[in-house]
């Protein structure tokens, strides 16, 4: 257990925020990422051990296709798995998504215990966050009726941007000339760089809408929408982006160390269970070290914004915390 790190509710700075949320993580490393374990490991380690074959026999599959392009390509999955054994691996893994709201949430209420000077704790962030079971399921089938909205919404915009583009210019793209073709891929870029930055506006309003569920006390619909309200308007998206660009770097850094330790590990005969366990550490550490970004940037949001109100909040949720 790391102790207590003396924080302070104030405005913080993009640098701030991440060296705040970089410290609390480091200090307690085993209670954040102990806190989201207690809840998936379970699931997707036995879910990894499944479906996922033995590693070194994978390597020698993928150098013989290398050397021998004849050779049937490796399989992606465990090949000697029966039916039911990838049946219950991927119901392992769906599981174990339908659990990770809980874990990430637990995580924010022992940031929010550290921000009132308490001692974080498994069991106390995953008792207060369960006790909140209903409005999290709630908010969590209206986040994916959003996710599925939004997915068709741009598909249809897609669709629709490529037939008014054909139509255009008659099916023939040589028509545009090398203007309009440039003109096309430079605004095809700025779209992707649009749908990008929304996208991470997005999941951080999200995140937001769970810390307002188990920290606020709110239901589901009127935290998905204090949610949004915080993350998307001209003061934030700004600052909300960066945010998002370094959390997801981060994990990016974190799956690259998983890469090279698993690629390490698939030279060790019958490395299987290793692998499992391994990539299920590092799945934890990932979501945790990303939730603690998360969470110290909805603390400065509502400093800023709220003040006094997240004081008093804080300390509705935390004095029993030991």
């Amino acid at each position: 257990m790391g102790a207590p790190v003396p924080v302070f509710l104030r405005p913080l700075g993009v640098g701030e925020i991440i060296d705040r949320a970089l410290t609390l993580y480091v200090r307690n490393f085993i209670v954040f990422t102990g806190t989201v374990l207690a809840v998936i490991f379970i699931p997707i380690g036995i879910g990894q051990y499944l479906l996922l074959g033995d590693q070194s026999s994978e390597l020698q599959a993928i150098l013989q296709t290398f050397q021998h392009p004849n050779t049937p390509p490796p399989t992606l999955f465990n090949a000697n798995a029966s039916l039911p054994q990838l049946f219950s691996g991927f119901a392992l893994f769906f599981i174990a998504l339908l659990l990770l709201p809980f874990a990430v949430n637990a995580v924010a209420i022992n940031t929010a215990a550290i921000y009132r000077e308490k001692r974080p704790s498994i069991m106390y962030a995953l008792a207060a966050t369960f006790r909140r079971t209903g409005p999290l399921v709630g908010l969590i089938a209206l986040e994916v009726l959003i996710v599925i909205g939004a997915y068709l919404g741009i598909v249809l915009l897609v669709m629709a941007g490529t037939f008014g583009v054909l139509a255009s210019v008659g099916g023939n793209a040589g028509n545009l000339g090398l203007p309009g073709v440039l003109l096309l891929i430079l605004i095809g870029a700025v779209l992707l760089i649009a749908l990008f930055v929304l996208l991470l506006l997005f999941v951080i309003s999200l995140a937001f809408a769970g810390y307002a569920v188990v920290i606020e006390q709110m239901g589901a619909v009127e935290a998905l929408g204090s949610g949004f309200r915080r993350i998307f308007n001209r003061k934030e998206w700004g600052k909300a982006t960066l945010i998002g660009i370094v959390a997801m770097l981060l994990g990016i850094g974190v799956s690259g160390l998983s890469s090279f330790v698993g690629l390490m590990l698939a030279f060790v005969p019958g490395s299987h269970v290793l692998g499992a366990i391994w990539s299920t550490l590092i799945s934890g550490i990932s979501y945790a070290v990303q939730t603690v970004f998360y969470a110290v940037y909805y603390f400065d949001v509502r400093v800023r914004r709220e003040g006094l109100d997240l004081e008093v909040a804080l300390g509705r949720l935390a004095p029993s915390a030991s």
